[in-house]
C-alpha cells in the first residue's frame, strides 16, 4: 500500500546542531532506555531507522553493548552521525549507511532490533517499510518504531522552548492527526505482524516481536 508522504527538507547540520544536540538533547536517553527496558534487547545488531545525525543510536550504544547501524536516506546524516558517535567515543559499535525504509540494504533475519523515530512518517510506503522491518529481525528480534518524546514533561519543556514556532507544533499535530493508531494498526493486521501502537502524552510507538518460527 503506496501512501503519498509528504518530502522531509531540511538542513541536516542546522537539525543536528539546533535539534538533535539542543532542543531535543535531554529525549534520546530517555528513549534509550524505555527501549531496552521494553524489549531486553541489549546486545547485538541495532538499525537506527531514518535517525538523521545518529544521536539516538549513539545513545543506545552508550547504555548498552549493542552494535547500532544509522541507516538514512540523507548522506549529509550519514556523515553527521559519524562525527557524532565519534564525539561521544562509540564509533567502534555505532556506523552509519545510507538507505531507505522501503529497501533495507541488510540481509533476512539478521537484526536483534529496529528502531525509529521520527522518520515513519515520511516513509513514501510505510507498509513496504514495515514488511522490510519484519524481514531482517533474527526471530525474536524486536521493533520499536514510531515518534515521542520520552516523558510527558519532556515534551512540555521542548513545547515551552518553540513556543515562538508555532509551525513546527501544527506540523507535528497534523502528522499524528494523519497517522492514527488505527492507520498502523490496519497495517500490521494485513503484514500478519503481531504487533501493538502505543498511543500516550508522550507520542506513539509501533511496538512488535518476531516470532521464533519463521513462517
Amino acid at each position: 500500500m503506496r501512501q503519498e508522504k509528504e518530502r522531509y527538507t531540511f538542513n541536516a547540520t542546522e537539525f543536528n546542531e539546533k535539534m538533535m544536540k539542543g532542543q531535543f538533547k535531554k529525549i534520546y536517553p530517555v528513549i534509550a532506555r524505555q527501549i531496552l527496558e521494553r524489549t531486553g534487547i541489549t546486545s547485538g545488531r541495532c538499525i537506527d531507522l531514518g535517525g538523521g545525525p545518529g544521536m539516538l543510536a549513539v545513545e543506545l550504544a552508550k547504555a548498552s553493548a549493542l552494535k547500532v547501524t544509522v541507516c538514512d536516506v540523507t548522506f549529509e546524516c550519514i556523515a553527521l552521525a559519524k562525527e557524532n558517535s565519534l564525539e561521544h567515543g562509540v564509533e567502534e559499535r555505532v556506523s552509519a549507511v545510507q538507505g531507505a525504509a522501503e529497501k533495507l540494504p541488510f540481509d533476512d533475519n539478521s537484526i536483534d532490533l529496529v528502531v525509529s523515530r521520527g522518520s515513519i512518517f515520511f516513509w513514501e510506503d510505510q507498509q513496504q517499510g514495515l514488511a522490510e522491518v519484519f524481514r531482517v529481525l533474527r526471530p525474536s528480534g524486536w521493533a520499536y518504531i514510531g515518534g515521542g518524546f520520552g516523558t510527558a514533561e519532556l515534551l512540555q519543556e521542548i513545547l515551552a522552548e518553540k513556543a515562538d514556532d508555532l509551525k513546527w507544533d501544527r506540523e507535528r499535530q497534523e502528522r499524528l492527526a494523519k497517522n492514527p493508531p488505527g492507520h498502523f494498526e490496519a497495517m500490521l493486521l494485513k503484514l500478519g505482524i503481531d504487533g501493538i501502537v502505543q498511543r500516550g502524552e508522550a507520542g506513539m510507538w509501533i511496538i512488535f516481536k518476531k516470532s521464533t518460527t519463521l513462517l
